[in-house]
């Protein structure tokens, strides 16, 4: 057992138990109750998974939507901590990586799901807004100290300090940067956020259009461009006919699309 994880107060049982199971991410809770996330390494993503993706990106010209290889293995987690370590030195909210071996990394718990805060509340529009528009503000945040998601999506989005409105981010074991560039890549964040959430707002389109709208107010221009070159191929999937008879996931993903048509 390392000498770190045992500096943790995490007992040996607990430790052991996993690292010795079968699921790649585990939640352990130390003995003076501090929660951490055990990631294991785990195999690179499916080559025609990529293939896919790239084919469409190049025939719609659209470099936002080309995949971003992970690796996987070792080479997927020192990636991660590479990351978060960038990441922290920006200012930006990140886990705090407790302790790291080959195969392994440790990670501090940061906060609560925000997606799962939104499912429990689905109720409640009120929290629902206020949830999406502090997610905005933090990945504009992000944006402004040159940075950026790897995947961009509400499930990688935790409230931290829920009274002052602090939002961290997870998951880095992807660099989008290896296909595209910063502001394409951050403006696939905002995409892959928009696409996540909208499943929220079917029946509160304005709100949506006017915080996605003031998100982008003195963003850098290259990101705006990148998002309308991208949303204007797709303003196709928003015209289909028998749209009723298309169901859920093609009205959310009608509302994302025309949140973002006139920017």
């Amino acid at each position: 057992m390392n000498q770190e994880i045992t500096e943790l107060s995490i007992d040996k049982n607990t430790w052991q138990d996993a690292i010795d199971s079968i699921e790649r991410i585990e939640a352990i809770t130390s003995q003076t109750g501090q929660k951490y996330w055990l990631k294991k390494s785990a195999p690179a993503r499916g080559y025609f998974r990529y293939m896919a993706m790239n084919i469409f990106s190049k025939l719609l010209r659209t470099p936002l939507l080309k995949a971003v290889p992970q690796q996987g293995g070792q080479v997927a987690l020192d990636l991660e901590i590479q990351r978060i370590e960038k990441l922290k030195s920006n200012g930006v909210v990140v886990p705090e990586i407790a302790a790291y071996a080959p195969g392994w990394i440790l990670l501090k718990d940061l906060g609560v799901s925000i997606i799962d805060d939104m499912k429990t509340n689905r109720a409640d529009q009120h929290r629902i807004r206020k949830l999406f528009s502090i997610c905005l503000v933090a990945i504009k945040k992000l944006h402004e100290a040159d940075q950026y998601m790897s995947q961009g999506f509400v499930r990688n989005m935790l409230i931290v300090d829920e009274k002052h409105s602090v939002v961290g981010f997870i998951d880095f074991e992807d660099d989008p940067l290896t296909v595209m560039n910063l502001q394409q890549a951050q403006a696939r964040d905002l995409m892959l956020f928009i696409n996540s959430t909208a499943r929220f707002f079917v029946s509160d389109s304005e709100f949506f259009k006017q915080e996605i709208h003031a998100f982008f107010d003195g963003h850098n221009e290259k990101v705006i461009a990148s998002i309308k070159n991208t949303n204007n191929k797709m303003l196709w999937i928003a015209k289909l006919p028998f749209q009723k008879a298309l169901g859920h996931d093609y009205q959310k993903l009608k509302v994302g699309i025309q949140a973002l048509s006139e920017i």
